[in-house]
Formats: structure tokens, sequence, C-alpha cells
């Protein structure tokens, strides 16, 4: 072999191969897993990225990833516009109209957000949001074995079932039936003990139940007197003026901080008598 050939042939060994090009970046994916997990600074990060460079088939993806971040974030109005001009476009995508079944919840449009949400979840049927969603629609409109089944659907579903828990709980007490919403209220708690909202809810439920509601040991002077206070509103809305006395008499003594408020209440109560 020739010198020339020899080196060529040694040249050709010795190359670096090419370099592979760079893995592409689904942003698509990972904006929505973001969105769903509740990392919205991350999910409102990815799509500033994903802007910088888009490609063509991007665009009506990234519109709807708008819309559900817009939705994520309360802003609520903008978000039904946006969802609902991408479903006029003629999109099929089960997050459009999961979310625009959401987005007219919100608004009190419980009507128009049933046909969104039964198609999101007859052509995606793991989507623990729009059974839970349809739920409240469905409640909205007295149809209470269907809510009773889309519940059950999103709570097989979701591992973060106190949301369904509270939302069933709601939907009990609607139907007359607050011994059982308490339980349901109750294993919710178990989940999620410090939020304010079950804590409400379940108080609600004991006093239109004729329970008492219970001091928890998390509770300082002004949180058990705001729930006294509550109670007191539930039982005089429930039409039990004694009951309503007793929790907003005690109110004002727990503390000073709502002594004006309870004691506003009691004046009502008094001014309500024959």
């Amino acid at each position: 072999m020739s010198f020339a050939l020899l080196l060529a042939a040694t040249a050709a060994i010795v190359a670096p191969p090419a370099p592979s090009p760079a893995p592409s970046i689904d942003y698509a994916k990972m904006v929505d897993e973001a969105i769903d997990g509740g990392r919205m600074i991350q999910a409102e990060a990815m799509l500033g990225q994903w802007r910088m460079a888009p490609q063509p088939q991007d665009l009506p993806v990234m519109e709807i990833a708008t819309a559900r971040i817009a939705l994520a974030n309360g802003r609520t109005a903008e978000a039904e516009t946006r969802f609902a001009a991408i479903s006029q476009g003629g999109s099929t995508n089960c997050r459009v109209d999961e979310g625009l079944g959401v987005a007219r919840l919100r608004l009190g449009r419980a009507r128009d957000a049933l046909a969104p949400l039964q198609r999101a979840v007859d052509n995606c049927g793991d989507r623990w949001r729009a059974w839970n969603a349809l739920g409240v629609a469905y409640d909205a409109a007295g149809s209470w074995a269907l809510s009773a089944a889309a519940y059950e659907r999103a709570f097989q579903l979701t591992d973060r079932p106190a949301q369904i828990l509270n939302n069933y709980g709601m939907s009990l007490m609607a139907q007359g039936q607050p011994d059982r919403a308490a339980a349901i209220f109750d294993k919710a708690r178990e989940l999620t003990p410090e939020d304010s909202r079950l804590i409400a809810n379940a108080d609600a439920a004991y006093v239109m139940s004729g329970r008492d509601i219970q001091r928890r040991p998390a509770d300082d002077a002004d949180r058990w007197a705001r729930r006294l206070g509550d109670a007191g509103r539930v039982a005089l809305r429930s039409g039990d003026m004694v009951k309503a006395q007793a929790y907003l008499s005690r109110a004002m003594t727990e503390s000073e901080s709502f002594q004006s408020d309870a004691a506003s209440a009691l004046a009502t109560m008094g001014s309500a008598k024959p």
C-alpha cells in the first residue's frame, strides 16, 4: 500500500464521528405536566422558552397552554374566551373541553359547562379534573345520581382526593343530607387538616345535622371565635335561633376581635323575632 493510501486509511480510522443532533425538547409535555402539578412559575417559564423558537405545528398547542395557564392563575374570563375560540376552531383536544367547562363553571354558567365536560370525559376518560367538574355541573342541574357517579370516577383517578370529597360533601348538603356530608368532610379533613374551606364546610354540616362543632388543638382564640361565629350564622340561616344565639354568644367571649361581628349577627337575629 502506498504511503498516501495508508495515510488516508489512517485518517478515516481516527476521524471523530459527526456529532448527533441534540434531542428536541418536548415543551408541550413539559408545560402540561407543570400545569397539572400546580407548578405555575415553571409552566410560564417553559412556555416563555417555547415561544422563543416555536415550530409552525406548535402554535395551536401553545394557544391551549396559554389558556390553561390563564385558568390556573385565576384569569377565568380570559381563559373562557381563549378556550371557546380554540374549540370553535375545530379542536378536539380534551384539555380544551375540560378547560372550557371549568371556566364556565367558575363564571356561574353551569348549564353551558355540561356539553364540553361531557365531551372531555367521553374522549379522555382518565381526566379526573374533567370528571370532578362534571360532577359540579350535574349538581347544578340537580342530577344527583349522575354527579355521584362522576365524583366516584374522579376519586378513582386521582391521588389528591380532598377536592373531590369537598365537592361531594357540598352535593350532599344541597340534597339535604348533612349527616352524610359531615362524614365526607371529616374524611377530607384527615387528608388536608388545615384546609380552611373544609373546616368551614364540615362545621356547617355539623350544625345543620344538629351536632356541636369541636375546637381543634390548632385553633387559637381568634380562629375558634371565627368558627363559632360562622356556626352561629349557619344555625341562624337554618332557623335554629337557640343554637345561633349560643354560638354567637360564645364567639363574643372567646375573642375581642369578633365581638363586633357577633354582636351584629345577634342584633340581626333579634330584629328578626316577631
